[in-house]
């Protein structure tokens, strides 16, 4: 009986608590509406630049993976020593993947890039080949070095100079991402402390009132994470939603006006969404608990 009257009691203790905070949210309509657009407003920006900043890193890894290593060979090698140096360089760490391409391919392919007219009756000057694609594209030029040394190759080219530079650039895309990504989250967490805390300052003498009549801390507190989890809550939803419904929309208008740029679907954010939801409820009990600290003391 004593178990099942403490279940009682704490029962009645939690449906107060959330009692209390409905009736604080409908009781100051205004102020939780503004307590909502700022969760939601913030959230907004940072849900937008983290989207951003991942697929600045997405572009980033689609450019690099097309950086690839040509090697040429010696006219005079014969096929037992193309498939010994094809089996050489797929035993170099880190490649992926090695494509052999004949003279005779490789005149088809320049035939399509400028025309068959231009190279009528000239004879093939083309050389064999491998296509190599490496697994990371940080050592292409590791696996070329390592490559010109194979007897047989006759020479190597995978771009360099611009891989250093498209490596640089993909490099300042990330950390600025991460920059930004960052900046925002603290403006964030900023905006929505602070406005909770208005909404708790607003309502410093009920605190007050609670406290002289005996309250503990804690029951004290309870109802305002309640309703700051609320209202993280409700302006994280609203955030997820407007930021799904533009991205979308963002992503259709890319791939039918720009195809050559590859963003990521909206199902590769879903995580990143309900993690968004879950931040924003964070962050409305954690704006609450600071902001009503203060006042606990009396």
């Amino acid at each position: 009986m004593k178990k099942e009257g403490f279940i009682a009691v704490k029962f009645r203790t939690i449906r107060y608590f959330f009692r209390e905070a409905f009736v604080n949210l409908l009781r100051n309509g205004w102020m939780s509406l503004a307590s909502v657009g700022a969760v939601a407003s913030a959230l907004i920006i940072f849900g937008s630049f983290l989207m951003i900043s991942i697929n600045f890193d997405h572009i980033a890894k689609d450019v690099e993976s097309q950086v690839e290593i040509t090697a040429y060979l010696n006219d005079s090698v014969n096929q037992l020593q193309i498939n010994q140096i094809e089996y050489r360089i797929k035993s170099i760490p880190g490649v992926k993947e090695v494509t052999f391409i004949s003279k005779e391919q490789a005149l088809e392919e320049f035939k399509k890039q400028v025309g068959e007219e231009l190279l009528e009756g000239i004879e093939n000057p083309l050389p064999h080949s491998f296509r190599i694609r490496v697994e990371n594209p940080q050592e292409v030029v590791d696996i070329a070095s390592r490559t010109q040394e194979i007897a047989g190759v006759e020479e190597v080219k995978y771009g360099k100079g611009v891989v250093e530079k498209l490596f640089n650039i993909t490099y300042w895309m990330r950390l600025l991402g991460l920059a930004i990504m960052a900046i925002f989250a603290v403006i964030s967490v900023f905006i929505i402390s602070n406005t909770i805390r208005i909404t708790v300052f607003a309502r410093r003498r009920e605190i007050n009132i609670m406290k002289y009549i005996g309250a503990t801390d804690w029951f004290v507190r309870w109802p305002f994470l309640i309703e700051g989890m609320l209202l993280g809550f409700a302006g994280s939803m609203i955030a997820m939603i407007f930021l799904i419904s533009g991205y979308n929309y963002l992503y259709d208008t890319v791939m039918l006006n720009i195809p050559m740029i590859s963003l990521l679907p909206i199902e590769e954010f879903s995580d990143y969404t309900l993690g968004l939801l879950a931040v924003g409820t964070l962050l409305g009990a954690f704006g609450s608990g600071f902001s009503i600290k203060r006042f606990l003391r009396v």
